[in-house]
């Protein structure tokens, strides 16, 4: 953690212009980057804004909307900019307003002796967020408090062109709302929890029903969250009243010694079943329960439909190569015993022709029979490992 790694693919969007064609330039993408939120006083910022702008702005696949460009168009369609956006349907509406096919959407915090961030991109012709990530960056990098934040923006902005981005849609597995139970007004609160949403923004395999939307249901439904106990047949009596399938239950608590603990499971409403819950230890230091929080999402997330199920590891590849080595090996071994035990019944059924018995006739004969059987069984057990062995060369590519 601590830098920011790229990862995304394109979209059809826009035309090029008669110069860019003649120059050979890479089309240019319209992209919007909104103002990040600050956690901590729930307020946009707009020099952080500014400054990740200008790195999109050197990035030769974006066509940057200006800040001024921003405000002047939200604002003839009645938005209040000074509302910090921080989910995905206002950016999704500010893509809209904005003409843009790309809105970046991000929350920058300072807590402690860090910057804590998300970041989320929204692809607006097919209404989704097709990459987000989650980090933080130490103050004591590089000297100024800034400066390795602002190197991270950089090399991100820098790295982050419209050919890394998949804008395909997956299946879904159905909607899954976050049920954040901490403690009101606590920035390392509102950081975890902002953080759990990008996590699932980044699965891709939901439909996410955010905090906004989400409060505007609990209180249709008369349903008090701070009053709220949760337990497991009451979260999943909660989800089947929000009609939701999934719902992943957060909440950081204070602990007796003065730390912090961090509870996350994730409910299948629609099974009702809790498929995985994990309490962290109590700690004083908030980056170990940011980490407990990557842990728990970097193994939850693995899941049918996301492109990490489908895909092949590196390490995963050397162990088809090295299954499709020993399928090869066990073929070759299984067709020299069924070349040996074809050679012993050439032998026997020569023997049996010579036999001057009826009794010596009878046991060639037997033999035989029994190095053919054996012959046609390895034949038959070596053309599978061959085959084994091509199947396991085919999956690893």
């Amino acid at each position: 953690m601590g830098m920011i790694l790229p990862c995304l693919s394109a979209s059809p969007c826009g035309a090029f212009s008669e110069a860019a064609n003649r120059a050979g330039e890479p089309e240019k993408r319209v992209l919007a980057v909104l103002d990040p939120i600050d956690l901590h006083i729930m307020k946009a910022d707009p020099d952080w804004g500014d400054f990740l702008r200008r790195g999109f702005t050197e990035n030769p696949g974006w066509k940057v909307i200006t800040r001024d460009t921003m405000i002047a168009k939200m604002k003839d369609y009645g938005m209040d900019t000074r509302i910090p956006c921080h989910e995905f349907q206002c950016a999704f509406d500010a893509g809209n307003v904005l003409s843009a096919e790309f809105v970046l959407f991000w929350s920058l915090t300072s807590l402690d002796d860090m910057y804590a961030y998300t970041l989320n991109l929204v692809h607006v012709p097919t209404s989704q967020t097709v990459w987000s990530r989650v980090g933080e960056v130490s103050k004591r990098q590089l000297g100024a408090p800034g400066a390795a934040m602002e190197s991270a923006l950089a090399q991100m902005a820098d790295w982050l062109g419209p050919d890394k981005v998949r804008t395909g849609r997956r299946e879904k597995l159905g909607q899954l709302t976050v049920l954040d139970l901490s403690a009101a007004g606590s920035t390392p609160a509102r950081v975890m929890a902002e953080r759990v949403a990008t996590h699932l923004y980044s699965s891709r395999n939901y439909d996410i029903m955010g905090k906004k939307e989400q409060d505007e249901l609990l209180t249709a439904l008369g349903i008090d969250k701070a009053a709220f106990i949760p337990t497991d047949s009451a979260i999943n009596q909660l989800g089947t009243k929000m009609g939701i399938s999934h719902l992943v239950y957060s909440r950081l608590l204070a602990t007796k010694d003065g730390g912090m603990q961090l509870r996350l499971a994730l409910y299948d409403v629609a099974s009702r079943q809790k498929v995985r819950e994990r309490p962290s230890q109590s700690t004083q230091d908030f980056r170990k329960l940011l980490q407990f929080e990557e842990s728990f999402f970097s193994s939850l997330l693995q899941l049918p439909g996301s492109e990490e199920a489908g895909s092949i590891s590196p390490g995963r590849k050397r162990w088809t190569w090295a299954g499709a080595a020993a399928s090869l090996a066990f073929g070759a071994v299984c067709g020299f015993l069924s070349y040996s035990a074809n050679k012993d019944a050439d032998h026997a059924y020569a023997r049996f022709q010579d036999a001057r018995s009826r009794e010596t006739a009878e046991s060639w004969e037997s033999q035989v029979k029994g190095s053919d059987r054996s012959a046609f069984t390895w034949a038959i057990l070596g053309g599978v490992g061959v085959a084994g062995a091509g199947g396991l060369v085919v999956l690893s590519f």
